[in-house]
């Protein structure tokens, strides 16, 4: 290997290391956050009273489309809560009218979240595994750049 291949795989690793460690960091951030929501949370049932149509367009002026559920439900206090949730899909995932697990702090009520994988868990999953992917793929070639030739 000569002096400009270890030079490259250093700056090569370094960038997908560095990268990578910041996504890695980013998703334990985000599932530790969400852990802690999860304990401290009420879970309850809500119902779909809308759904609510956002669109977008991307760099390229190609429209997209989203089903935003807003949902409503009576904390333990007793006041009724009404919140769009976070995330939406086309086509919409749920239908007026339908019943849906959900979870809230009961100092933060409207901070209610949809109870299911995708809400709760998606985010974490992709920012650690892709940080996971990115530091293996800059950890081998740093790593060998390193080693006696």
């Amino acid at each position: 290997m000569t002096n400009e291949d270890v030079t490259f795989f250093r700056l090569f690793g370094s960038i997908f290391g560095g990268v990578g460690s910041i996504f890695l960091i980013t998703g334990i951030l985000i599932g530790v956050n969400t852990r802690s929501f999860v304990g401290k949370s009420i879970a309850t049932s809500g119902t779909v009273i809308d759904v609510v149509k956002h669109r977008s367009r991307d760099s390229k002026g190609r429209s997209f489309t989203a089903y935003y559920p807003v949902i409503k439900f009576t904390a333990n206090s007793g006041k009724l809560i009404e919140f769009e949730a976070n995330s939406g899909s086309n086509p919409p995932a749920y239908n007026q009218g339908q019943k849906v697990e959900i979870l809230y702090n009961p100092q933060e009520p409207e901070s209610a979240v949809i109870s299911s994988w995708f809400e709760l868990w998606f985010l974490p999953t992709m920012f650690t595994g892709m940080g996971s992917l990115f530091v293996v793929i800059g950890g081998i070639p740093l790593v060998k750049s390193f080693l006696p030739r």
